[in-house]
């Protein structure tokens, strides 16, 4: 994350706080060196998106729009394997690339892989959901979505082929590590001043569901059984959840 924005995000609801007290809450989440610091709040305050008064740092009205932006939250779906796939076939032509691009980044959020360039499949049934879809961009006609079963033997080639599930595994177990040991050593962090330790948890916290987000989303959310042994998403999905007692609201 850009020292800007999270220089943007202390300073939020109408913190006031000194240069030293940014560059201490911000060290004790990042790796940034000081002297990068100082450069960022300085082009901060020749831009007019924070001032400086008597020594103490304050957001301008403007700068809102750059800051580090709150998620909706995402679900977890735990929902067990039902053994029906939904597939979905299009033939949208070059020319309406733009509308091509929407509907595949809409799979992507659903959770659908790309079997082919044009065909797509989610292990799960959602054609209701992507027909309301398709009607709503009035794309009935160029996209074809089915319902159906498939074997047990392809279920697993399939899964492993499109998602790489194993290689997600790793990558939620080596969050869900750095993510514990990121907030021990904050909270025995030695600040000066108490009051940026809640400070620092907020930011932090901001940080990771950021982080958390990213994987979240290249995650097809496959159901109970389909998942690979000693699943990993699940654990971080709640360390996600516990970040809310930190996150201070706007």
């Amino acid at each position: 994350m850009r020292i800007e924005k999270m220089i943007l995000y202390i300073l939020r609801n109408n913190q006031s706080l000194n240069l030293a007290e940014v560059k201490e809450i911000i060290k004790s989440v990042s790796s940034y060196p000081e002297n990068e610091i100082e450069e960022v709040v300085k082009k901060l305050i020749s831009s007019n998106d924070i001032k400086e008064k008597e020594g103490n740092l304050t957001l301008m009205a403007k700068a809102r729009r750059k800051m580090i932006k709150p998620n909706n939250k995402v679900p977890y779906n735990g929902m067990k394997w039902g053994r029906r796939w939904t597939m979905v076939l299009f033939d949208i032509p070059e020319r309406n690339k733009k509308i091509r691009d929407i509907l595949r980044y809409k799979l992507q959020k659903m959770g659908f892989g790309m079997m082919q360039g044009s065909v797509w499949v989610k292990p799960t049934d959602v054609t209701n959901e992507v027909r309301k879809f398709i009607r709503v961009k009035n794309l009935q006609w160029q996209v074809k979505v089915l319902g159906f079963n498939m074997g047990a033997p392809d279920e697993k080639e399939t899964i492993h082929r499109i998602w790489k599930m194993e290689k997600l595994n790793d990558e939620y177990r080596r969050f869900v590590k750095k993510t514990i040991k990121k907030f021990r050593k904050l909270k025995t962090y030695p600040f000066h001043n108490p009051k940026l330790l809640s400070i620092a948890l907020d930011l932090l916290s901001r940080l990771t569901e950021k982080e958390y987000l990213n994987l979240y989303f290249k995650d097809p959310q496959l159901p109970v059984g389909l998942q690979p042994k000693e699943w990993s998403g699940k654990r971080a999905y709640n360390l996600y959840r516990q970040l809310d007692k930190y996150l201070v609201r706007q």
